[in-house]
């Protein structure tokens, strides 16, 4: 199997463990089998969307739509069984976890593919982990992550720069690099989790 085809699979990991968690996020709300799916759907292909049209390359979705079939088929999955989702309680946080490593990782892949210098790979691939979870809480009407104190664009920075670093210093091919990037945003996200890690908080009064 080429490396290619890995990151294809992988790829279609990330769209279904986003999808899911979209669902999982408008549980609770009053939303049917089509809306549901809409969210799940936006979840999965929305950060990987902003990253093919910011780099002006075709969006992979309609490339591909094996995508597409991925994201729709897991919403309706989850949809059908969501009482056994919702009975697992952080599921939403690790399959978010999951979703973002990996649309990260291989965000920061296509990027320097294309060209582009590692800093700017690494600013794609934290706006493609996060864009779909942006997407769904919009659409829920959850508080993101992004603006609580929970640990969370921090492991996507920091797998990031340990992928570069294994690719640029130690000269690892692209795939061990993907696997470096996407496995330490799993673990420090997972742990951050877990252990209910903070980042400092301050509060920002409204003016009045």
């Amino acid at each position: 199997m080429s490396v290619i085809d890995i990151l294809s699979l992988l790829g279609l990991l990330a769209t279904a463990a986003f999808a899911a968690s979209g669902i999982l996020a408008a549980m609770g709300t009053r939303i049917d089998l089509f809306g549901a799916v809409v969210v799940a759907v936006v979840t999965a292909i929305g950060g990987g969307t902003l990253r093919d049209l910011i780099l002006d390359v075709p969006v992979f979705w309609l490339h591909d739509p094996a995508f597409m079939a991925c994201a729709t088929i897991t919403g309706v999955l989850a949809f059908l069984g969501r009482a056994h989702l919702d009975a697992h309680g952080n599921l939403l946080a690790y399959l978010d976890a999951m979703g973002v490593a990996l649309f990260a990782s291989g965000a920061f892949i296509k990027s320097t593919a294309l060209g582009l210098p590692p800093a700017h790979a690494l600013v794609m691939g934290v706006i493609t982990g996060i864009g779909g979870g942006l997407l769904r809480d919009t659409l829920t009407g959850r508080e993101t992550l992004l603006v609580s104190p929970e640990l969370y664009a921090t492991p996507i920075i920091v797998g990031l720069l340990l992928q570069a670093l294994s690719t640029s210093v130690f000269a690892l091919p692209q795939d061990l690099g993907y696997a470096v990037g996407a496995v330490s945003i799993v673990i420090m996200r997972s742990l951050a989790i877990h252990y209910r890690w903070r980042m400092p908080a301050a509060l920002i009064n409204r003016p009045r």
